[in-house]
């Protein structure tokens, strides 16, 4: 008996210890901490916030929220309520927060997670202010404009919406003359009744009684003046623009005029210093280069064109003065102005590799630039005098395609080796894309009359084989390329001008959408290197508007569509063509980019008309990124290391207006701009 007793009391004992233990090993002695504390609307700065913002405070691990509510603090004192997003608190104030203020929050020690631990540091402070008065952004003429139409409009735009009425009672012209004002959210469009006379300097000024929805007032005044055009010759545009620094180093010079030129009263217009030689000569620039057809007549000449003999000094600042000697055509007596301006050149990039490729008009014409990824070091990768339309580069980031004017270029990324890919016999190519390892380009087609010739995949220079057709229809038409100087498309997806494109790793199965939305799978295989016929292309049942991508972790392409009349999300394409709908994914519009880890960046379509950015992982989670407020997001793009996405962004009351180029920390879901100009940026390769 006495051993049995021994016995059970020795089980006692390791069965107490071993609760011990395992209660020393599992229970979470842990106290709660304050992680992070964010705005919800913020002004391009994770610290200036707008009037109407709620705060974020992100504990560790889910807390007892009585104990945390009592012990936030703002100052000044702002009253406000709290609700819970798992283990975040979300205070909203109960009313706008006064503009231009700084404030502070602390948060004291006393929170208490589930398991009772608590919290004995606290979060000893953290600032933020609130933006200042409404602001004129931009004026359209601009300040100091000449040779404005006489019956041109005036545009102003604002950085948030206006009381109208105030706007209207503070806006004053000299010379004096009627205005009537059509608004579209935060911009007003004045119509100077009767028109402008000719050859006269008006004043415009907005009153700093004019104020927002939210009565705050302008800090000052806001004055443009524009001169409207006289009997001389007017100057529309120079290339590059003025004082624009990173231009190319290949770049021509080119002043459009408003009218056509005399050239027999051009040489020796212009002047160059630091002294460059090169010729000049007298063309005519299209303003529609997509428009042309067979037959056409041909434009009398309207510009001068420079051309550098060779290529300009990097770093440098070139200055140009045009002398008042250039006359109208069939008017002698009609010359222009003089006109002197700068620009700086840049280095050409050497490699692509961990750069971020976009395109920007800041130069005078849109063109494809690079930058660091944190916007630094922005340069001028083409240099094109006819907007580019849509670009691709090699999987090393070494060579670039684009599209300009119709015409499909490839060059080295530093600008040299630069070889026309379009035949010179009236066709005109745009969309390309690299193909089969960068042997080949895929472009669409249409002939000298502006008929449809479908897709093509082309041997680039250097490389053999036969130009074939894969797709006979879906070009985009003549003309289409040419938009606004931003280049942006609608809202819902990428413009039909652009390569909507993805490739299998092997480069052989290509999922396509053609400017027309259709969706093809196509087999680029070459059969006189695989001996055998390629597939015949295969039109799916989907209708998309935006970039395809493919899945390694899935073994398949993702695309925006619709089938028929349903509402657009997200699908998964097999090679083999069958494709089925990720569930909850309904309003996924735009393109798609794929991580390393095989997570997929979408823009879906909230149900307040807007967009925001969705990332779906491979696992099935689906984590909505806090949309920018009264703004579209668009193309996005991951960087190489997955952590972050690219974002373009635009007002969603004006979806041709950009905001320039984000980047969305994923960790914190913190954006922040990196460039206010271009669109349609992406990591390079």
């Amino acid at each position: 008996m006495r051993r049995l007793i021994s016995i059970i009391s020795a089980s006692v004992a390791l069965a107490a210890l071993g609760f011990v233990l395992i209660n020393a090993t599992t229970v979470d002695r842990r106290p709660p901490v304050v992680k992070a504390i964010t705005l919800s609307a913020t002004a391009g700065d994770p610290q200036l916030a707008q009037t109407l913002t709620a705060i974020d405070i992100e504990f560790s691990e889910l807390v007892r929220p009585g104990t945390a509510e009592p012990r936030f603090h703002v100052t000044p004192l702002v009253d406000g309520t709290f609700a819970w997003n798992g283990s975040t608190a979300i205070f909203t104030p109960s009313r706008k927060l006064p503009s231009n203020t700084s404030f502070t929050i602390t948060i004291d020690p006393g929170t208490q997670d589930l398991e009772g631990n608590v919290d004995t540091a606290g979060f000893e402070a953290w600032s933020f202010a609130t933006v200042g008065p409404p602001v004129v952004l931009r004026a359209a003429p601009a300040d100091g404009a000449t040779g404005v139409p006489l019956d041109g409009t005036v545009e102003l735009v604002f950085d948030r919406l206006m009381d109208t009425a105030s706007v209207e009672a503070a806006i004053t012209l000299d010379p004096a003359g009627p205005v009537s004002a059509t608004w579209r959210g935060s911009v007003v469009t004045l119509q100077l009744d009767g028109g402008l006379r000719l050859g006269l300097t008006y004043h415009l000024t907005v009153g700093a009684s004019a104020a927002d929805t939210g009565g705050s007032r302008l800090g000052t005044p806001f004055a443009v003046a524009f001169t409207t055009v006289g009997t001389d010759l007017g100057v529309a545009q120079v290339v590059p623009a003025d004082g624009i620094a990173g231009i190319g180093v290949q770049t021509s010079i080119a002043v459009r005029f408003d009218g056509p030129i005399d050239p027999d009263t051009a040489p020796g217009a212009l002047h160059v210093t630091p002294d460059v030689a090169g010729g000049l000569r007298v063309v005519a620039l299209p303003t529609d280069p997509g428009s042309a057809t067979e037959g056409a007549a041909v434009a009398p000449p309207n510009a001068l064109v420079f051309t550098p003999a060779g290529p300009l000094a990097p770093h440098t600042t070139y200055t140009i003065s045009l002398d008042p000697v250039v006359a109208r055509l069939g008017d002698p007596g009609a010359v222009n102005g003089a006109r002197t301006w700068s620009f700086t050149t840049g280095a050409p990039p050497t490699s692509g590799q961990n750069q971020i490729g976009f395109l920007s008009d800041r130069g005078g014409v849109r063109n494809v630039w690079v930058m660091n990824p944190d916007g630094t070091n922005q340069r001028a990768a083409t240099t094109e005098l006819e907007h580019v339309s849509s670009f691709d580069t090699t999987t090393d980031g070494g060579r670039l395609l684009y599209a300009s004017g119709g015409t499909v270029w490839v060059m080295a990324i530093d600008g040299s080796g630069l070889q026309r890919l379009t035949k010179d016999d009236g066709r005109r190519e745009s969309a390309p894309a690299f193909a089969s390892g960068g042997t080949r380009a895929l472009v669409a087609r249409t002939d000298v009359a502006g008929r449809d010739l479908g897709y093509w995949l082309v041997p680039l220079p250097g490389t053999s084989g036969p130009e074939r057709q894969v797709v006979d229809h879906g070009a985009p038409t003549p003309g289409s390329t040419v938009m606004d100087p931003t280049g942006l498309g609608e809202v819902s997806g990428d413009p039909a001008w652009m390569a909507r494109v993805a490739f299998d790793p092997a480069e052989r199965m290509t999922l396509m959408v053609t400017a027309t939305d259709e969706v093809w799978l196509l087999d680029l295989a070459d059969p006189t290197l695989l001996g055998d016929v390629p597939a015949a292309p295969v039109r799916l049942r989907l209708t998309a508007r935006a970039r395809p991508s493919w899945v390694s972790g899935r073994g398949a392409f993702v695309v925006s569509a619709s089938t028929g009349s349903t509402t657009t999300a997200l699908y998964v394409v097999s090679p083999s063509g069958s494709f089925v709908a990720v569930p909850g994914t309904d309003g996924a519009v735009g393109s798609v980019s794929v991580a390393p880890d095989g997570s997929i960046a979408v823009v879906v379509q909230l149900a307040d008309g807007g967009t925001a950015l969705r990332i779906l992982t491979l696992d099935g989670r689906m984590i909505d990124l806090a949309a920018s407020r009264g703004a579209d997001d668009r193309s996005p793009s991951f960087a190489p290391d997955g952590r972050s996405v690219l974002v373009g962004r635009s007002p969603a009351s004006l979806p041709a207006v950009s905001l320039g180029i984000w980047r969305i920390d994923l960790g914190t879901g913190i954006a922040r701009q990196i460039t206010p100009f271009g669109t349609y940026g992406r990591w390079i390769p």
